[in-house]
C-alpha cells in the first residue's frame, strides 16, 4: 500500500526549528514527505501546486491560509496539521465544510504559555524584577521600597477565560494552595468543578482576585474587555497578567492605572507588537515586559511537530485524534 503523501508547508527557518531528525524520522516512517525548498513563507499563490498531490498537509507559523478557491483544487487533501496555535490563519472555514480534519497543537503551547504565567506572578509578588533593577542602578543592597515582598501561597487567582491554558495554569497553581475562580462562559460548571476552579462573573473575579491572568480568545467582541471600568475594580496591590493578546486590554486605560501605582501589570503581548519604543510601559517600575515568548521553546517547538507528525500517523492508522478542532468550537476559540 503507497504511503501517503504528506506536504510539509514551512519556509526554512521554521522547517529548521520544528523538524529535527527524530521528527522527520517518524514522519517519514509512514508518509511521504513533500516539501519545496522556500527561504521565505510560501506564497499564496503557489500553494494549490504544492498541495495538489497531497494527502496531508503539515503547516506552522507563516503557512498560507488554505482558502476555498486553494481547497478546491486540493482534491486529496484530508487532513491539515498545523504545528502551532490558532488555526484561524491557515484553515479557513471552507475546509471543515469539505470535511478535511484539523488538528492543531494549541494544546502543547498551552502549557509552555501557563508556565510562563506562573513565572510572571511570582516575579510581580516577589518584587524579583524591581530587586534587579535596583541593586543594578544603585550599586547597592536593593531599594526598601520594594521590602517586604509577597507569596504567591493561599492568594486567590482569577483566570479571564478557561481554555487550555487557564486549566493548565489552574493546575500548576494547585501546589501553592491558590484558590482559582475562572470567568468563561462557554465553560460548564462541572467541568470548572473538576479542576478545582469555582465561574464567577468578571466584575466579581477582578474585585476579589490578588493574581488576574488574562485567557480569553482573541476576538472581536473581547476586544479592550478589560477597560478603565475593569482596571478600577481590581483591589489595590492586584496583579494582572497578559500572556493571550495585547487587544485584550485598553493600554491606554491601563498605563493611567499603573502611574497610579496601585497595580501590578505583566505583558507578554501588547498592542501593537513590537511595543513601540516610547511606549511608557517600557518606563513604568509596576510592570514586567517579555517580548511574546511565552510560548514553546526550542524543545517544546520540537515536542508541538512530534504531535502533528503523531496525530498524522494515527489519522491515516484509523486512530483516534488527540487534538482535532472542530467546526462547533470555531465561534469560541482563538
Amino acid at each position: 500500500m503507497p504511503k501517503p503523501k504528506v506536504a510539509v508547508v514551512m519556509n526554512a527557518d521554521m522547517y529548521g526549528q520544528l523538524m529535527s531528525a527524530p521528527v522527520s524520522q517518524a514522519l517519514e516512517a509512514f508518509a511521504e514527505p513533500r516539501r519545496q525548498p522556500q527561504e521565505g513563507n510560501l506564497p499564496q499563490s503557489e500553494l494549490a501546486g504544492a498541495i495538489a498531490d497531497c494527502d496531508a498537509a503539515l503547516t506552522t507559523w507563516g503557512s498560507p491560509q488554505f482558502t476555498g478557491e486553494i481547497l478546491d483544487r486540493a482534491l486529496r487533501l484530508r487532513i491539515i496539521a498545523h504545528a502551532a496555535g490558532s488555526i484561524r490563519p491557515i484553515a479557513a472555514r471552507e475546509a471543515f465544510e469539505r470535511g478535511i480534519v484539523v488538528t492543531s497543537a494549541a494544546p502543547i503551547i498551552a502549557y509552555y504559555v501557563a508556565e510562563h504565567c506562573l513565572g510572571l506572578a511570582i516575579m510581580l509578588l516577589r518584587n524579583i524584577a524591581n530587586h534587579d533593577r535596583a541593586m543594578r542602578a544603585e550599586r547597592t543592597w536593593g531599594s526598601a521600597a520594594h521590602k517586604p515582598a509577597d507569596s504567591l501561597f493561599d492568594v486567590r487567582v482569577g483566570l479571564v477565560g478557561l481554555g487550555q491554558v487557564g486549566r493548565w495554569l489552574a493546575r500548576l497553581l494547585k501546589p501553592f494552595g491558590c484558590e482559582v475562580w475562572a470567568c468563561d462562559p462557554h465553560v460548564n460548571p462541572a467541568a470548572a468543578a473538576e479542576l478545582g476552579v469555582r465561574l464567577v462573573g468578571l466584575d466579581e473575579l477582578l474585585r476579589w482576585c490578588r493574581v488576574v491572568s488574562l485567557h480569553a480568545a482573541n476576538l472581536p467582541e473581547n476586544r479592550h474587555m478589560i477597560g478603565a471600568r475593569e482596571l478600577a475594580l481590581l483591589p489595590d496591590g492586584a496583579c494582572l497578567i497578559n500572556t493571550a493578546r495585547g487587544g485584550l486590554v485598553d493600554h491606554d486605560a491601563l498605563i493611567v492605572e499603573l502611574k497610579q501605582n496601585r497595580i501590578k501589570a505583566a505583558l507578554d503581548v501588547t498592542d501593537p507588537e513590537p511595543l513601540p519604543a516610547e511606549s511608557p510601559l517600557r518606563d513604568l517600575p509596576n510592570t514586567v515586559l517579555t517580548p511574546h515568548v511565552a510560548g514553546p521553546t526550542s524543545a517544546g517547538r520540537w515536542h508541538m511537530a512530534q504531535a502533528m507528525v503523531e496525530e498524522l500517523r494515527r489519522f491515516f492508522a484509523g486512530e483516534p485524534l488527540l487534538y482535532e478542532v472542530t467546526k462547533e468550537r470555531l465561534a469560541t476559540i482563538a
